[in-house]
């Protein structure tokens, strides 16, 4: 298990040509192992029990961002389609302390389309409100959605992330460690070189 990013052995021809692209990308992101990456596939059934379920549990309000992705959703299981999400966790490995997921982002096939969004942790269907990364949301062929997502995952698993007492903050390559804060991701000295820093998602 965890041989290699993304696996999955129940993936159609279109699931698997989208999933092919992303996961051929993955083998070179700094600091991403298999381990950190899942590829699920859900059936309608199970995504709409889920969502109720949690629904009714919770009174969970979707994110108003988000309402294209809900309803393309919606859409996908009416259609009766299996719905592919990929999930990448960021994971926080100091040295000599304890490993945690810090960010969780995903990409979601909905019929011709790809949804791109930080996710929640622990249901990651559910998109998170914008904070760290700008979501992205393209249509096309399965193998352009990969490349779409793949340019995406790409971008934020290259960026810089330093901590503080505000939190996490996406940094420019270069930067300066400011006084009371740490290097989560890509400091100074495994930075890959030469590549563009992740524009922040907007302020709300």
């Amino acid at each position: 298990m965890y041989e290699d990013w993304f696996e999955d052995d129940e993936l159609n021809s279109k699931q698997a040509a989208f999933v092919d692209v992303v996961r051929e990308s993955a083998r070179s992101w700094p600091g991403c192992r298999p381990i950190d990456t899942v590829a699920l596939v859900f059936e309608p059934e199970e995504e709409e029990e889920d969502g109720s379920v949690a629904a009714q549990e919770s009174q969970w309000e979707p994110p108003a961002e988000h309402a294209a992705y809900y309803a393309a959703l919606d859409e996908a299981i009416a259609r009766g389609d299996e719905i592919v999400t990929l999930i990448v966790d960021l994971v926080d490995r100091p040295e000599g302390g304890k490993s945690s997921v810090f960010m969780c982002v995903g990409a979601t096939i909905l019929g011709d389309r790809v949804f791109c969004s930080e996710r929640h942790t622990q249901n990651w269907q559910h998109p998170e409100p914008t904070r760290h990364v700008q979501p992205l949301t393209s249509a096309g062929a399965p193998e352009h959605l990969g490349r779409i997502a793949a340019a995406w995952f790409e971008e934020i698993m290259y960026s810089s992330i330093i901590e503080g007492r505000a939190g996490l903050r996406f940094v420019p390559q270069g930067t300066a460690l400011p006084p009371h804060h740490r290097w989560v991701r890509n400091g100074p000295r495994n930075a890959p070189p030469d590549r563009p820093c992740l524009k922040p998602a907007p302020r709300p």
